[in-house]
């Protein structure tokens, strides 16, 4: 277990060298952590033993994407976004709305078995996710 932490320590320190290079190429930090993964994973060398359930890739994940969202919201340019103000207002007061009840009738069409509530939960959860897609 500690050759594994030992592992990703020193790739994320050594990708944390080089990211600035990287970051001008065509190669993205996603295509690299994949391909490492995939090259000390089972598909690769086989360097790495992780086991692990349900919960703690779903926590790992979680944790991920809290991550991800937060240095893309530190990277946005407050200058441009207080120049643009009614595109974001827009986007949050007639686009989200329109996208959740949208999301909430396609919904009903395709799960009936779910009641209203877990379909309006379920369309306010994924309403966001779409935005970031487009």
């Amino acid at each position: 277990m500690y050759l594994d932490i030992v592992i990703l320590a020193v790739f994320t320190f050594f990708y944390s060298t080089v990211a600035g290079a990287i970051e001008r190429t065509w190669i993205s930090g996603a295509i690299v952590f994949t391909a490492f993964g995939l090259l000390i994973g089972p598909v690769g060398l086989d360097l790495i033993s992780f086991k692990a359930d349900g919960e703690t890739i779903r926590t790992l994940a979680e944790l991920t994407l809290a991550l991800v969202l937060f240095t893309d919201a530190a990277g946005a340019d407050l200058v441009v976004l207080r120049k643009m103000r009614a595109l974001p207002t827009r986007l949050l007061l007639i686009g989200l709305p329109m996208t959740i009840l949208l999301g909430f009738g396609v919904a009903v069409l395709f799960f009936p078995k779910l009641s209203l509530l877990e379909i309006a939960l379920l369309a306010t959860m994924l309403a966001p996710t779409d935005a970031a897609l487009g």
